[in-house]
């Protein structure tokens, strides 16, 4: 009786096993499409745009969602994209008026 019991344990164990690595690849695979179907997504409204899609734009997005993120312990007047100015960087022209061609 115990060599029955233990054969069943075995194959109940075997059985888990297997279903939790079933139920890892489906969401690791759900995750994968989920991913293709933004970044297809993306493409689309980027060309839909007249524009292509850049890096840029991704990376600016990024950049946007950590400083929503990071408004705690900030400064609340100064956002990450800004840096202070000093007098040093004003640079004064003269102003000239431009006239377009007349043909």
């Amino acid at each position: 009786m115990h060599v029955l019991s233990d054969g069943f344990g075995g194959l109940l164990r075997l059985m888990v096993r297997l279903s939790l690595l079933v139920a890892g690849a489906v969401f690791f695979l759900s995750l994968l499409v989920a991913g293709v179907v933004v970044a297809g997504v993306y493409t689309l409204w980027s060309l839909l745009r007249g524009r292509r899609p850049t890096l840029q734009d991704i990376l600016k997005f990024q950049r946007h969602r950590t400083g929503w993120t990071a408004g705690f312990g900030g400064q609340p007047g100064q956002r990450h994209s800004q840096r202070p100015t000093s007098g040093d960087d004003v640079v004064e022209v003269q102003a000239r008026e431009v006239t377009r061609a007349v043909q």
